[in-house]
């Protein structure tokens, strides 16, 4: 079984409740102007318990 990177699993972004997009992080850091450690920062357990009300996050999507 070959373990995909960070960069290579599929994400889902979400603004709050209302899904926003889905891709890898690189693509989606590509489209709305971040960096890739940012993108990665939004899939951190403990962004996810910081945030408040309607702040941007991504969550994996499993196969």
């Amino acid at each position: 079984m070959v373990r995909r990177t960070k960069k290579d699993r599929y994400f889902a972004m979400y603004k709050g409740d209302k899904y926003v997009d889905g891709g890898t992080i690189v693509e989606l850091a590509r489209k709305y102007h971040r960096t890739i450690n940012q993108m990665i920062y939004l899939t951190y357990p403990t962004t996810h318990k910081r945030a408040k009300d309607n702040r941007l996050l991504l969550y994996e999507v499993k196969d």
